[in-house]
C-alpha cells in the first residue's frame, strides 16, 4: 500500500497577482480624478489664506509704525506674487512667491491695498479679490473699509 503524502505550497499564483493588479488600478482610476479636485481646491485654499495673512500683516504694520503700509503685486499681476512695503524707502516686510500655475485672479482684483496709519484701508467700499483654480469652486478675500480682511469659500458678489 502507498500512502500520497500531499505537499502544502505557500504563496499566491500568477492568476491571484493580475487579479489583485487589474483590482487595484481599476480603484485608482476612480480615486485619481476626486485627489486632483482636493489638490485645487487646496491651492486655492492657501492662496487665500496667504493674502489674508499678508493683509493683516500689512493693516498691523500701518497702526504699529503710524504711517501707510502699501501691499503691491509683482510685476502687476496678483497671481505672480505681492510684496508688502512700508515707508518713503519702501522696506520690503513680507514677499509672496508666484501662486503656481492654474491659479488665477479675477480681472477685478486692485491695482494695490493701501492702509492709513489707523489701519483703514484707502478705499470707501469693500475691496475684493477673487481667486480660482481651473474647475473648482472660486473662493473670494474681501477687504471691508475699515481695513479687515475675511476669505469665504464663495465667488465674489458682482
Amino acid at each position: 500500500m502507498t500512502t500520497l503524502t500531499r505537499r502544502h505550497h505557500s504563496g499566491v499564483t500568477l492568476i491571484e497577482l493580475i487579479v489583485t493588479v487589474a483590482v487595484l488600478a481599476i480603484l485608482l482610476s476612480l480615486a485619481a480624478p476626486t485627489f486632483r479636485d482636493l489638490l485645487a481646491a487646496q491651492r486655492i485654499r492657501a492662496a487665500a489664506h496667504s493674502l489674508v495673512s499678508d493683509l493683516v500683516l500689512a493693516r498691523s504694520e500701518a497702526v504699529k509704525r503710524g504711517a501707510s503700509v502699501t501691499l503691491t503685486p509683482t510685476a502687476g499681476n496678483w497671481a505672480d506674487g505681492w510684496r508688502v512695503t512700508a515707508g518713503a524707502d519702501a522696506d520690503i516686510l513680507s514677499a509672496q512667491n508666484a501662486l503656481g500655475t492654474g491659479v488665477a485672479f479675477s480681472s477685478g482684483a486692485p491695482a494695490s491695498v493701501v492702509f492709513d496709519r489707523n489701519g483703514r484701508s484707502g478705499t470707501t467700499s469693500t475691496v475684493r479679490f477673487q481667486l480660482a483654480y481651473l474647475n473648482t469652486p472660486k473662493r473670494c478675500v474681501s477687504l471691508d473699509p475699515s481695513g479687515r480682511p475675511k476669505s469665504a469659500n464663495t465667488a465674489c458678489p458682482a
